[in-house]
């Protein structure tokens, strides 16, 4: 998959961008519940090995429905990594979740 595109299918944490990555700086970040008919749970947030500092926490997202983020999204990668953890409240449940960072 392309640098910057994510397609999770689990639940599961999903490290978006590692800590010491080269990377340019962030625009956006684009997150997609791509499911028809399941509620997804995601949570983003900086994370230095120890502590985690979440830009949201558990924010359910519906069926078709899209966050989008364009500000206050820059960080020190040198010391943090971006991770997107994602969660559904029932487990037959399955998870279809896109992420762009562009």
């Amino acid at each position: 998959m392309e640098r910057g595109l994510y397609n999770i299918t689990s639940a599961t944490t999903t490290t978006l961008i590692d800590k010491l990555e080269a990377r340019g700086a962030i625009n956006s970040i684009n997150i997609s519940n791509n499911n028809e008919n399941n509620l997804v749970f995601v949570s983003l947030y900086l994370d230095d090995g120890t502590n985690q500092v979440y830009f949201f926490k558990k924010n359910l997202l519906y069926p078709g429905v899209v966050k989008f983020l364009n500000e206050g999204i820059s960080f020190n990668n040198n010391a943090l990594a971006l991770k997107l953890k994602t969660e559904v409240s029932d487990t037959s449940h399955s998870v279809n979740v896109s992420v762009i960072i562009k």
